[in-house]
């Protein structure tokens, strides 16, 4: 009969990881929604989520290599929540650059308004295209912004490098273990960057003397799961598993530390703690604080 630990290090601390898996996955779903509602990404870093997606697909070709299904349930909820993450963050960016450019346009071509009203009264097959004009020029500024936003590079390139590493092991005769390891080696790199990349808010973070950009739901998150996946690599002795989750649940503890060292402002200086109205302060790049109304990051999905 299997021992007690036998199960719970095989058994229960995997479960409980694919379960924490998710919810570090769809913990900034909140936060995304809220932002899409007041048309802005506001303090939200999305460059994670980037790495998610590419986390996730490197992790279910391991599975399918390894044939563990631990590992297989703790990341396919995770790559569909990617996607609409991803592509939510990219509706923003390119929102935002509409907005940036309309506003530049409108600064410079302001005076074109009036003369194209008055040709609107003589030209009778051209009044929806003048209309346009007098609104603003919508379509042709939409024309000219950016066709494609950095997100969109950042997801772009993830996939572009995973698609190269899976048709090299796929289509090149190699062993097993060769395609394990190439997998696995790959997929550790990824998940360390993901674990990292909320650390990019550090200098941020010392700057301000406050935690309001260090997202508490994920932060929580990542670091509990990074703990029961140690766990279930010891009991299998698999350090592809080990390596990348011993280190996320480091620097899970160095964004744990800087988020009590540096909590968030009470009176919305420096952002992040939702006042009564249910607004919220944040940082801009600057360091200046300003509104955007979201709800609290804290609760967990």
């Amino acid at each position: 009969m299997p021992s007690v630990g036998y199960i719970i290090a095989d058994y229960v601390c995997p479960t409980i990881g694919a379960i924490l898996s998710t919810l570090t996955f769809a913990a900034p779903i909140k936060s995304l929604k809220s932002s899409m509602r007041n048309g802005s990404l506001g303090s939200l870093n999305p460059t994670p989520w980037a790495f998610m997606t590419g986390n996730t697909i490197g992790w279910l070709a391991y599975s399918y290599i390894t044939l563990d299904l631990f590992v297989f349930f703790a990341n396919a909820p995770g790559l569909m929540i990617s996607i609409w993450l991803n592509v939510g963050a990219m509706k923003l960016q390119y929102y935002e650059e509409i907005i940036k450019y309309s506003s530049i346009q409108s600064t410079d071509g302001g005076g074109d308004v009036d003369a194209t009203e008055e040709d609107e009264e003589d030209k009778g097959n051209e009044n929806d295209a003048g209309a346009e004009t007098a609104n603003g020029g919508e379509a042709n500024k939409c024309y000219n912004a950016p066709s494609l936003t950095s997100h969109e590079w950042r997801v772009l390139t993830m996939v572009i490098i995973w698609m190269v590493i899976l048709s090299v092991t796929s289509l090149i005769p190699i062993s097993k273990d060769e395609m394990k390891f190439v997998v696995g080696v790959a997929v550790n790199i990824n998940l360390i960057f993901f674990y990292a990349a909320p650390l990019s808010t550090i200098v941020t973070v010392l700057r301000t003397k406050s935690s309001s950009t260090i997202h508490f739901a994920t932060m929580v998150m990542n670091t509990c799961n990074a703990f029961f996946w140690c766990v279930y690599s010891f009991a299998i002795q698999d350090y592809y598993i080990l390596i990348p989750n011993g280190l996320g649940f480091m620097f899970g503890l160095v964004q744990v530390m800087l988020y009590l060292c540096y909590p968030r402002s009470l009176d919305g200086v420096g952002g992040g703690m939702d006042g009564g109205d249910g607004t919220e302060q944040f940082l801009d790049e600057d360091g200046n604080s300003k509104d955007n109304s979201r709800e609290s990051e804290t609760e967990i999905i």
